[in-house]
């Protein structure tokens, strides 16, 4: 049987797993197994556990747990609100400034969280609902937060580049550095599209007929104070605190710039110290988890309730990354062992198709898969077995890295499958239609920008050659 035919069972045997609803990694990991046993013979079923136990004892696999546990206290604390409400303060008079405030609020986060659902949940449970009562369309305000939240997996500290890095051995440090300017060159790509698009249909920030509407530039101060107010509310009955009986307190606790100043603060400290290398992105995620419990501590937000909840929800989703690890190795070592990694290879290099081709097809790969797992299954399944065939081509590892990220960035708004459509339809009252009209914009303006890091890939490796003086 030709390598072709086994990959095509291979995949048939593990998409059909999955759309039968059971878990991604345990799809791979059932499909690992039958490959072992058919073509391998039973007795190599040993290296499952020996993948197994390698994976499940790596101090590598302790980063993208730390980081996911800082997300869940400063997601679940109210520190997306607090950052959402003063940024609105402060460009909520411009024309769509809802939207832009709400992208400025993602990116932040992004920077704080690493997880896109957690951003585009966190920053979705307020800004979807104030933009809706100010005359927002309700697919344009949807699709903001839907784009802006893809941003927490390219911006650092990213739990994505974690296991990219784990994956290929290269710098977690050098792909946060990495990930940094893209990051930033698609928040202001974002913010431009908003502008742009509020000029040329204003009915989509609430400005219809050239009125002085809910939405448009004449918000005036109690406007802003009140979704202040909504934001301070939210967090603290989420925590338990009832605010009927306490309207004075609420009010003395309306989020100021210093209310957010210990988020930026800790930014800074998170990755100030991996790129000074003061610390490893295991030292720094160690930082960020105990300046998260702080902040959410010292803010007179932290109750029974939530610590455990943002306990739990982090062995969960830490438990599914290293069992995600452990298959996906595993189904790593299977297709390389049949000698199919290397036909793959060959066949590229043979094809003449090109850079241009491979990285053509290498985009359309993840989308498709991107449209039906989630970014980090998409890596581990694809990335071992290409990443020597793109880097022989001349690929920067560094930017093999970035444009993998984004490509995942872009599934997770494609409908009809993205990630992020159904996390913010979870949070919001907004039909499914509305919010898959709402993010094809997005999607074209990041495949923009996909485009013009793929154009200039300087973008992604700048800074890392700035201070490492790679080429």
């Amino acid at each position: 049987m030709s390598e072709g035919v086994i990959l095509i069972i291979i995949f048939a045997i593990m998409l059909a797993a999955m759309f039968l609803g059971t878990p991604v990694f345990t799809a791979m990991g059932f499909t690992a197994v039958i490959g072992m046993l058919v073509w391998m013979g039973p007795q190599r079923i040993a290296q499952f556990g020996v993948i197994a136990y390698t994976q499940g004892t790596s101090f590598n696999q302790v980063i993208a747990p730390m980081f996911i546990m800082m997300s869940e206290f400063l997601s679940s604390g109210g520190i997306a609100e607090d950052i959402y409400a003063v940024l609105n303060r402060a460009v909520g008079r411009i024309r769509g400034g809802l939207a832009i405030s709400t992208t400025l609020a993602c990116t932040i986060f992004a920077a704080l969280c690493g997880s896109s659902p957690a951003t585009a949940a966190s920053i979705g449970r307020i800004s979807i609902r104030e933009m809706e009562k100010r005359g927002y369309d309700p697919g344009f305000a949807v699709g903001t937060v839907a784009a802006g939240g893809t941003l927490g997996i390219m911006i650092p500290p990213s739990i994505t580049f974690c296991l990219y890095g784990i994956i290929t051995e290269t710098s977690i440090v050098q792909l946060f550095m990495a990930g940094l300017l893209p990051g930033i060159f698609l928040s202001l790509l974002l913010i431009v599209s908003i502008l742009l698009r509020g000029t040329i249909k204003p009915s989509l920030v609430g400005a219809a007929g050239g009125k002085k509407g809910k939405g448009s530039k004449d918000m005036d101060p109690d406007t802003a104070r009140e979704i202040i107010e909504d934001a301070v509310r939210q967090a603290q009955e989420e925590n338990g605190i009832k605010v009927d009986d306490e309207p004075e307190l609420m009010k003395k606790k309306e989020p100021t710039f210093l209310t957010i100043l210990p988020a930026l603060v800790l930014i800074v400290v998170v990755l100030g110290s991996i790129y000074s290398g003061l610390a490893t992105p295991l030292e720094a995620a160690g930082y960020g988890v105990l300046g998260s419990i702080l902040i959410v501590t010292f803010q007179h937000r932290m109750t029974r309730k939530l610590f455990s909840s943002c306990m739990l929800n982090t062995a969960r989703t830490g438990t599914m990354m290293i069992f995600l690890m452990i298959c996906g190795f595993t189904m790593t070592f299977v297709i390389s062992y049949l000698g199919i990694s290397q036909t793959i290879a060959t066949a590229l290099a043979t094809s003449g198709l090109g850079k241009i081709g491979l990285l053509v097809l290498m985009y359309v790969l993840w989308f498709v898969l991107g449209c039906l797992m989630d970014p980090a299954s998409m890596l581990i399944l694809t990335v071992p077995f290409l990443f020597q065939t793109l880097t022989e081509f001349g690929f920067h590892p560094l930017w093999i890295g970035v444009v993998s990220v984004l490509a995942a960035q872009i599934a997770m708004i494609t409908p009809p499958v993205g990630m992020n459509l159904f996390v913010l339809k979870a949070n919001s009252d907004v039909p499914m239609s509305k919010i898959t009209m709402g993010c094809i914009p997005y999607v074209i303006i990041m495949l923009i920008g996909l485009a013009v890091l793929t154009i200039f890939p300087q973008i992604s490796t700048f800074l890392p050659g700035l201070l490492y003086n790679i080429a």
